[in-house]
């Protein structure tokens, strides 16, 4: 028998925790929307409006709004079995930019029973709007914090993700990348920053409430690529009122093959953090100051000869139960409206996940 040095045999046992954290979640294979006749998009968010019925938000459309989708799942297996397009809902007086499309760059949505409405983030605005069901905004909107305005976020980086807690009836947000007063956001160009996040509450009244210190894992440090992304996609509420939360590693390479996606699920819970004030900047509190996070699942997507499951999931939402009482996530991805050339085509994939234990 040979024995291992110490710190081998530490990252082995580290290795194998993550493993068994990761069997907490089983991913089912994606399914295309195109394979019951849905044309592409770029799908950016999913909430659940119950009875196997979606709203789902496109970043780049001629107004603001959201699509209508029926989403059918197997009961004991979770799969997806059928999807049905509905149609549109959008803003009949959208504000537009020279190329026709809407100027609020649609990211994130999330469902309010209370009101049977729907809130979308914008990250082209900063702003996050009430809309009917009609897809006309109701004039409501919740009230951001000026730290998270345009002017201050790395442009393109603001609000991804959106979730509404109906156990605590808070709504959850928080940029995709570090606001540049809370030190430097992992890019390219600072290619050994660490994204420090905040975590931002808001009440039934549309009031920012708690906010909280969040860290994510760093991401790869060289080979970056045409277009590369690293930030947290969506956010998730559960039942009990935890959270999880995806944070997205996008790699695209000059001709797309070679491409790849790598996608983890934390799960975190604020009830049992500290909350932290607006005014201090994140470079300057210790590790300790930020929310504990354990590791569902790490999975990657590729674009190669052989292996062409690319996949950048940008959306997040609760599915059915399931009839052994396991609960199903939806992940939705962006395919750019299918970019690529025949075969190396993105498509607009569903995944399922389920989960034990919630």
């Amino acid at each position: 028998m040979h024995w291992l040095p110490r710190q081998v045999l530490l990252a082995s046992l580290s290795t194998l925790a993550l493993c068994l954290q990761a069997q907490q979640v089983e991913a089912l294979k994606a399914r295309a929307l195109s394979t019951w006749g849905i044309g592409t998009a770029q799908f950016s968010g999913i909430t659940a409006l119950g009875d196997d019925r979606y709203a789902l938000v496109s970043d780049k459309e001629p107004t603001d709004g959201f699509y209508l989708m029926r989403l059918r799942q197997d009961g004991i297996t979770g799969q997806l079995t059928g999807a049905l397009l509905e149609g549109f809902q959008g803003n009949r007086q959208p504000a537009v930019n020279a190329a026709g499309l809407s100027t609020r760059d649609c990211e994130g949505i999330a469902y309010f029973p209370a009101a049977g409405t729907v809130f979308i983030s914008g990250e082209g605005d900063q702003a996050i709007l009430e809309y009917g069901l009609d897809g006309q905004p109701t004039g409501r909107k919740l009230a951001v914090p000026a730290q998270f305005a345009t002017g201050r976020i790395v442009p393109n980086y603001g609000f991804e993700a959106l979730t509404y807690d109906a156990a605590h009836r808070r709504f959850w947000t928080t940029t995709e990348s570090t606001l540049p007063a809370d030190g430097a956001a992992a890019s390219p160009s600072q290619p050994t920053a660490v994204n420090r996040l905040r975590l931002q509450a808001f009440d039934e009244d549309l009031l920012p409430r708690e906010q909280y210190a969040y860290l994510m894992d760093r991401g790869m440090s060289e080979g970056f690529g045409r277009n590369y992304a690293l930030g947290v996609s969506a956010l998730l509420a559960l039942p009990d009122g935890r959270l999880l939360v995806l944070e997205r590693e996008v790699h695209v390479a000059s001709r797309l093959i070679g491409s790849r996606c790598r996608c983890k699920l934390f799960l975190i819970d604020p009830a049992a953090a500290q909350p932290i004030d607006a005014a201090t900047p994140l470079s300057l509190l210790g590790e300790e100051h930020f929310l504990p996070k354990t590791l569902l699942l790490d999975f990657t997507t590729y674009a190669r000869p052989g292996r062409f499951n690319f996949a950048n999931y940008e959306g997040m939402c609760l599915g059915r139960r399931l009839h052994d009482g396991r609960q199903t996530l939806l992940l939705v991805a962006d395919s750019q409206g299918g970019y690529g050339k025949a075969p190396f085509r993105l498509k607009d994939y569903v995944r399922v996940l389920i989960i034990d234990g919630i």
